[in-house]
């Protein structure tokens, strides 16, 4: 008994030893991981009105994000947040040059946002040219 106790505190000392290490070595505070359960309900906190004409949807909801965020956001208002719901690329880029007046979206269409959207797995495509909304969709907001 005695002897699991000093080596969880041993353990304890290692992983305090090494977060200082970092942050001598990156000079900047650690970012707090999220447990699985504290991102879920930081994700669900998140109220997006996705029954909003778009022009004012993407207005409220498209600022200071980058052009894969921008990508993502304009999916789930097309497909209304429903995972299960497809949307051809063209649907979307005809959409996304609409709202070149008034600078709404700030950028011109670029198919790479759609590959860093993968990446980040906000999105999907099981077929060609076809996505949809992966569950951790909401991320492109933190």
């Amino acid at each position: 008994m005695e002897k699991e106790k000093i080596i969880q505190n041993l353990d304890t000392i290692l992983r305090l030893a090494e977060e200082c290490r970092r942050r001598l070595v990156k000079g900047s505070e650690p970012q707090k991981k999220l447990l699985p359960k504290e991102k879920k309900r930081q994700d669900e906190s998140i109220n997006i009105d996705l029954e909003m004409p778009m022009r004012p949807f993407i207005k409220k909801y498209g600022k200071d994000l980058s052009g894969s965020k921008k990508f993502t956001l304009l999916l789930a208002y097309l497909s209304k947040g429903k995972q299960e719901k497809e949307i051809n690329l063209e649907e979307i880029e005809k959409y996304w040059n609409k709202m070149t007046a008034k600078n709404l979206l700030g950028m011109k269409f670029n198919r790479f946002y759609t590959g860093e959207a993968k990446d980040n797995d906000w999105v999907e495509s099981k077929k060609k040219g076809i996505y949809s909304l992966r569950p951790s969709w909401r991320g492109i907001f933190s």
